[in-house]
């Protein structure tokens, strides 16, 4: 529908079209995650875009932002769904529905997909963006949380991203998060005033809030504590150990960050980030930790779990999407005259039913304009059928490339093509 001055409508700010030209960036992260994910043994699963407000509310924490401000909600009738704002906690959902956990010890689990949540929109941050993130569930061992640390490394490297960090933490069990937010009360108290009024709010429900503000003056004030592993018990503290040895061992570049926490409650014991400069404040590639304490709270018998979430529009920033790949092996079929139309609607069909791709001219365009439509496709072959081809039973095959053009026997010519065109 057009208005007076245009089109009158608009895509939804803090949305994004995925247009062809780029798709195929999107197309190569995805087909690189699933090698490696595979690699590693994980598979695939897909959970609903929508999914019941209290699977959040139990999981994420009453005080956490994405819940106070950030969800999509939607009240129909008895029903209070929300448009799913991460995907932790629905693949956990997923998990316990279908019984997962008693098909195997360790389930290793990826997707793709979706997340949605009312925020400003900013550089790295929509309100529509999407998520490829990877659950290890049933297993306590710290060589888990190196593989799946290591696993985003050597995403990231296939995917060509250099300049990133990794930076890890240990929040500890339970009880040894409740020891670092006493520490954490005594030690803000006296910088209170310093904080941002958000910051002061979170003082007083979730204090672990402030030393993930972006606030500058909130991460000066942040940036002077003498934060130690101090709070973990002897178990934590051996488990964070062997986690660090294990990647030195394999050669994982990362470095400590005590005040390193996530934004949701349900994380314990290890936590990580990837930062990357070029995203400026927002400058999460992505981020995980353990959460061995949400499988028993949604309803489950108590399993220990690490995993992951990379923002692929945070990926694309980064890395910058590449030119769209030239159709090097369809084949375009340009017709001349009303004859050789009927002809080439066969040939195009023949081509596909032997998985050659091919396309072909709708529009009624001129021959000049059949051939830039051809260019403009970057295409490496056209079949040009005539009124003289058709008299004689041959097409021309013209190499757009070298600008060779020579007559075959229509009989020869899916034969020809297959030995032109890589795999088709």
């Amino acid at each position: 529908m057009r208005g007076l001055t245009g089109f009158m409508f608009k895509r939804v700010r803090g949305t994004q079209d995925i247009l062809p030209q780029d798709s195929s960036s999107w197309q190569e992260i995805e087909e690189v995650t699933r090698r490696i994910f595979s690699l590693y043994g994980y598979q695939e699963i897909r959970t609903p875009i929508l999914e019941r407000a209290s699977l959040f509310n139990h999981s994420l924490g009453e005080t956490t932002e994405i819940i106070q401000k950030q969800m999509f909600e939607i009240v129909h009738g008895k029903d209070h769904l929300v448009l799913r704002p991460e995907g932790t906690a629905a693949v956990v959902r997923a998990y316990l529905e279908n019984n997962l956990d008693k098909k195997t010890q360790t389930s290793k689990l990826f997707y793709f997909g979706p997340m949605f949540r009312a925020e400003r929109p900013q550089k790295g941050r929509l309100r529509q963006f999407h998520h490829l993130g990877i659950e290890a569930i049933g297993s306590l061992s710290p060589y888990l949380d190196v593989e799946v640390i290591s696993m985003g490394d050597r995403l990231l490297k296939e995917l060509g991203i250099t300049g990133y960090h990794i930076y890890i933490n240990s929040l500890g069990c339970q009880e040894d998060k409740a020891r670092l937010a006493k520490s954490l009360r005594v030690e803000l108290k006296s910088r209170l005033p310093k904080l941002c009024p958000d910051c002061q709010n979170r003082y007083k429900h979730n204090i672990f809030r402030i030393l993930d503000c972006k606030n500058s003056g909130c991460q000066k004030e942040v940036g002077s504590l003498e934060l130690k592993q101090g709070h973990l018990c002897s178990a934590c503290g051996q488990h964070f150990r062997a986690v660090i040895e294990g990647l030195d061992s394999i050669g994982i570049s990362y470095q400590l960050l005590p005040y390193l926490v996530r934004g949701l409650d349900y994380y314990t014991r290890t936590v990580f980030e990837f930062r990357h400069a070029r995203l400026g404040a927002q400058d999460a590639l992505g981020a995980g930790g353990r959460y061995d304490n949400l499988i028993g709270l949604l309803g489950g018998k108590e399993l220990p779990a690490i995993g992951f979430a990379f923002g692929i529009e945070r990926i694309l920033l980064v890395r910058g999407r590449k030119a769209a790949p030239k159709n090097q092996n369809l084949v375009y079929v340009i017709t001349l005259g009303k004859l050789a139309e009927k002809k080439g609607a066969e040939l195009v069909h023949a081509l596909r039913a032997n998985n050659i791709p091919a396309d072909t001219d709708y529009a009624g365009h001129t021959l000049k304009g059949k051939m830039r439509q051809a260019n403009e496709l970057g295409v490496r072959f056209c079949i040009i059928v005539g009124e003289n081809e058709l008299a004689k039973g041959v097409v021309s095959l013209k190499d757009m490339v070298t600008g060779e053009q020579r007559e075959i026997k229509q009989e020869d010519l899916i034969k020809e093509l297959k030995s032109l065109i890589p795999n088709p």
